[in-house]
């Protein structure tokens, strides 16, 4: 929803930038899309992405060929404003790929959960009677209100491990 509205009103700031040029005003503006699939809108070429340049003449836009993004030799330290080096490019690179595995590693336990409360869920809400174990290995009759907070704590479950975002 909110990368709907961030596209919508990247559409609406590119429409009124077209209509500020003027007639005779001729700009250069940047279309490019984001990692996360949201088109964006910048009067500066952006250093991290692919940018189609756009060209605006009297409220019409021609576009241009895509300009490729600045080599990878443009990243500098935030904190000195220096380019990195090299072996500072290479570890950093090295760190982004650790990041992406770790994102993916936790998506993939987030759907293992989300299965796994799932299941909880319909085995609470089936059945009225539920067979547990006890300490002494002797198998009893789940108490209705042990049976009913495991089944809130398994719809919470649902909504924290199933929820998209």
């Amino acid at each position: 929803m909110y990368a709907i509205k961030k596209m919508a009103l990247s559409a609406i700031g590119s429409a009124l930038l077209v209509a500020a040029s003027g007639p005779v005003a001729a700009d250069q503006i940047y279309r490019w899309v984001d990692e996360n699939g949201v088109v964006n809108y910048t009067q500066l070429k952006p250093r991290d992405a692919d940018a189609q340049a756009i060209t605006t003449q009297g409220g019409a836009t021609r576009e241009a060929k895509p300009t490729p993004a600045a080599p990878a030799t443009a990243v500098v330290d935030p904190a000195t404003q220096e380019p990195l080096s090299a072996d500072q490019e290479q570890m950093l690179e090295g760190l982004r790929a650790a990041e992406r595995a770790r994102q993916q590693e936790l998506a993939k336990i987030k759907a293992e959960n989300c299965q796994q409360s799932r299941d909880i869920l319909a085995r609470l809400t089936v059945k009225n009677r539920i067979r547990v174990r006890g300490d002494d290995g002797e198998y009893h009759v789940m108490p209705e209100d042990e049976r009913q907070s495991r089944i809130s704590d398994a719809q919470q479950n649902v909504a924290r491990y199933c929820a998209s975002g």
